[in-house]
């Protein structure tokens, strides 16, 4: 059965979701690192090996189907990421971040001054023309947790898909963020109440719209307006 979501390349067989390998050695690390991960107040999507020991067959890979469904619950989607990266925020940077080079990737490099734009955008120019320094502590981070969050009733929150990153868990949140207004025209006024203690959130929030908007414009997508809103939150932000 094809599951929605994603790229819309996943399929579940027998409870089990099947999905193509784009990263063999960043799956493996997955495999070995998170089983190690103390699970309070959230679940974990564990990837599978095969019965053979493999972590990728013929270029897929497995995890379980996790109870739950996503839904717009922005506050607990921020609560539940901040609990799970204080559980791996010992974790070493994982190398294979280097090797990446998919537009997600170029995006945050972007996002982080480790790369010139490859693409030129006026809302682009806009948001680096807000950026600023930032002295927050990196650490590993699921960098895609929008929609990567699921709930179900009686049990803790699921997370899936863990994308790693090695920037400031509140870039992160920065991201769901971001996302939830441009997408989902969330109100961000609780949002941003979630995260009024963190005095370094509003140039974490203009990183993570540089973030995406980067990644959108590698993709080839040049009618990018939907963007506007989060250009007007930055904006806002930085004062």
């Amino acid at each position: 059965m094809a599951l929605g979501g994603g790229e819309g390349r996943s399929w579940c067989a027998d409870e089990v979701v099947l999905k193509p390998c784009d990263d063999e050695v960043e799956w493996r690390w997955l495999g070995e690192v998170l089983p190690h991960v103390a699970q309070d107040g959230f679940r974990l999507a564990l990837p599978m090996r095969s019965g053979d020991g493999r972590w990728v067959v013929e270029g897929w890979c497995a995890q379980p189907l996790v109870a739950g469904a996503h839904a717009e619950r922005w506050v607990e989607v921020i609560e539940v990421g901040e609990r799970f990266h204080a559980a791996i925020a010992t974790l070493e940077r994982p190398p294979f971040l280097d090797a990446r080079t998919n537009p997600w990737s170029i995006g945050d490099r972007v996002a982080w001054e480790e790369l010139s734009p490859p693409v030129a955008h006026p809302i682009l120019e806009r948001l680096l023309g807000m950026r600023r320094p930032t002295t927050a502590p990196s650490q590993v981070i699921h960098g895609d947790l929008t929609e990567n969050l699921l709930f179900a009733d009686g049990l803790a929150p699921a997370i899936i898909d863990v994308t790693p990153y090695f920037r400031p868990c509140g870039f992160a949140t920065a991201v769901v963020i971001g996302d939830a207004v441009r997408w989902r025209d969330a109100d961000p006024e609780p949002l941003l109440a979630a995260v009024s203690q963190n005095p370094g959130f509003p140039q974490l929030f203009v990183r993570a719209v540089i973030y995406r908007l980067v990644t959108s414009l590698v993709f080839g997508r040049s009618d990018v307006g939907y963007f506007e809103s989060d250009v007007a939150l930055a904006e806002r932000l930085v004062g």
